[in-house]
């Protein structure tokens, strides 16, 4: 089974942006491989659906506090629309939410709610998640010994109320005197509306995934010793709106790794991306788009002295409050605030053009040490190297930029006047680490 589907292709035409490759430029190319290098992989996300199935199997077997309750089990959040990415940067930690809808009465107690699920996937000492099972404020987390984990929210359908709408529970396990209460929500009906207001620019899609596929082949290969490699299975495809949720989502990472407190939503961020989506061609500009957007979305409530109120956008989920919990102040706000501020500053420069050396103190400030090193590595090796010596690369006077069309990576449609680039690293040094 897969978590989400892949939408309806968009081909822009209405925009006219059908003849422009939108991986022509580096910044696009070396923002596209970062996102790559952050996802869940093909290998990964095999290995999630399996334990996603078995967990679901699980609370079910005969004898959980639970068999016979669970009348439906359904991915929300980033796997439903295709954004997982690793969510610590130190583990590379991925996670997965789903939703394990039950058959009981929506007054139920919210610890009791819980508390069943807990007890459901924990089992009998000795039992496969005895040792695994953590009880949450609003769901159960499985974790697992590679890095992964899955988060399992109980909840309760409302049948009045539209598709799926629920009540979730909320329930401190370590504040036994702390208020308890019934959540509305609705992640599967945002889910469908992302979807619809982020189809695929099939252009992009297709580009983006053969890289995604040939980067999933070659890790492959570097761990495969004398093992025949497996077949190919090509990795998702994605639109320009959900590769920018992840790299927002990774950026945000990065800015809160050493911040108490909590992070802004992935809902709230992912609201204000659909709402802006389709209107660019370049995954860059799409970048700056978005950052942009949600920077003036901040400062606008922020200036009527306001914490910003995002709720589900499907009609009759209104209740549904995605900054329920965060910001908690206006001063969580403004923090944010400036960190959208610094965004769209270095995401401006990265679409203005700016040199290799550039783009990387950028990058590796906004996404991180790690994913920036293995990228421009890589994008060193192939796409500049291969085409230098090929003949192929130019330096764009002015512009600060790289015309590639070398290996897989088309020139764009109209070129200034151009010089051969001098062979060279350009990092300062004959090699890149």
């Amino acid at each position: 089974m897969l978590f989400y589907n892949e939408g309806k292709d968009n081909m822009m035409s209405a925009a006219g942006l059908l003849d422009v490759n939108p991986l022509s430029e580096a910044a696009d190319i070396l923002l596209a491989d970062v996102a790559i290098r952050i996802q869940l992989s093909q290998t990964n996300y095999t290995k999630l659906v399996d334990r996603y199935e078995t967990i679901n199997r699980w609370i079910e077997r005969p004898g959980s506090p639970l068999e016979g309750r669970v009348t439906l089990f359904y991915p929300h959040g980033s796997m439903a629309i295709g954004a997982t990415i690793a969510s610590r940067l130190r583990t590379d930690e991925f996670d997965a939410d789903t939703i394990a809808q039950l058959g009981l009465p929506r007054e139920v107690p919210p610890r009791l709610a819980l508390d069943l699920l807990y007890l459901s996937i924990r089992g009998e000492p000795g039992s496969r998640y005895y040792d695994m099972t953590r009880r949450q404020t609003r769901c159960v987390t499985v974790d697992y010994d590679d890095d992964m984990h899955i988060d399992v929210t109980p909840a309760v359908r409302l049948f009045e109320r539209p598709e799926r709408m629920s009540f979730v529970f909320h329930s401190k396990p370590d504040a036994p005197g702390a208020p308890e209460y019934h959540v509305p929500a609705n992640p599967y009906g945002f889910a469908e509306w992302f979807k619809s207001n982020t189809p695929l620019d099939r252009d992009f899609a297709n580009i983006f995934e053969r890289r995604a596929a040939d980067y999933e082949l070659r890790i492959l290969a570097e761990k495969a010793d004398s093992e025949d490699l497996p077949p190919r299975v090509p990795p998702f495809r994605k639109s320009k709106a959900v590769i920018v949720l992840q790299l927002l989502k990774r950026w945000r990472n990065v800015r809160y790794d050493n911040r108490q407190g909590r992070r802004p939503p992935s809902p709230v961020i992912a609201k204000l991306i659909a709402d802006a989506a389709n209107h660019t061609h370049r995954l860059s500009e799409e970048l700056l788009l978005q950052a942009s957007h949600m920077l003036e979305q901040f400062r606008f409530w922020h200036q009527a002295g306001l914490r910003i109120h995002i709720v589900n956008p499907v009609p009759g989920c209104g209740d549904d409050v995605f900054t329920d919990r965060w910001p908690a102040s206006l001063h969580d706000q403004v923090v944010f605030i400036s960190d959208l501020e610094d965004l769209v500053r270095k995401v401006e420069q990265l679409v203005a053009g700016c040199d290799l050396a550039q783009m990387r103190e950028i990058m590796t400030d906004l996404f991180g040490e790690a994913p920036t090193s293995d990228v421009f590595k890589a994008f060193n090796q192939r796409e500049v190297g291969g085409s230098i010596s090929a003949g192929r690369s130019y330096h764009l006077p002015g512009a600060g930029r790289l015309g590639l069309a070398a290996a897989g990576v088309a020139a764009p449609a109209m070129l200034p006047v151009a010089r051969p680039t001098r062979a060279h690293t350009f990092f300062g040094g004959d090699d890149v680490q």
